[in-house]
């Protein structure tokens, strides 16, 4: 893939530059911004990969240590003031698939996490596929490791057959699942039939 150069600000199509600040000049009603679009879209058949976003954190130097690296960093914050409302959802990152009228959309998933060596071999085990922390001062902690049909987008549910959530209780237990909670060791059970 070639490799672009930016010496300054970059304008994206949504027409802010890349130092910009909104300000409340900026906002009407029902409005939204976003200070970066990067649209591809592709013109011919491809047999490659098309990425909208590519970055990459590399620490390949001989010799060379450091703290923490991050491929991928994003925030949403909210001020010190109870003031601050949000009404809408408030999530670091999301992603959508259009899924569209295709009828083969090929292996498809909402996000994809894989560990590979692409400079020498292998030299400690990963921790974990995914990480979950919670740095909560006060009693208000994350209840809920997961909200699975959020109130907008429920999943399928049913007795048996082709659901998300299935209503009948699991009867054959079949190894199971190991994870860390709180840095300790536990395995959540799995089963083969529904």
């Amino acid at each position: 893939m070639a490799q672009t150069t930016f010496s300054g600000p970059v304008t994206s199509n949504a027409g802010f530059n890349s130092d910009d600040t909104l300000t409340v000049a900026d906002y009407t009603s029902n409005s939204s911004y976003n200070l970066t679009d990067f649209t591809v879209r592709p013109a011919a058949t491809w047999t490659g990969t098309v990425a909208a976003l590519v970055g990459a954190a590399n620490s390949r130097t001989a010799g060379v240590s450091g703290g923490t690296i991050i491929g991928c960093y994003a925030q949403t914050s909210m001020g010190a003031s109870a003031t601050t409302v949000i009404t809408g959802l408030n999530t670091a990152v999301m992603g959508v698939i259009d899924m569209g009228a295709s009828t083969n959309t090929g292996a498809t998933y909402g996000a994809v996490f894989d560990f590979t060596s692409f400079s020498g071999s292998r030299g400690v085990r990963p921790t974990a596929f995914v990480g979950f922390g919670d740095d909560a001062q006060n009693s208000l902690g994350v209840l809920n490791l997961f909200d699975i049909g959020r109130s907008t987008s429920p999943v399928s549910t049913g007795a048996s057959g082709n659901v998300l959530f299935c209503t009948n209780t699991p009867t054959t237990s079949s190894g199971s699942l190991r994870v860390l909670i709180n840095g300790a060791i536990r395995y959540i059970q799995v089963f083969t039939t529904q």
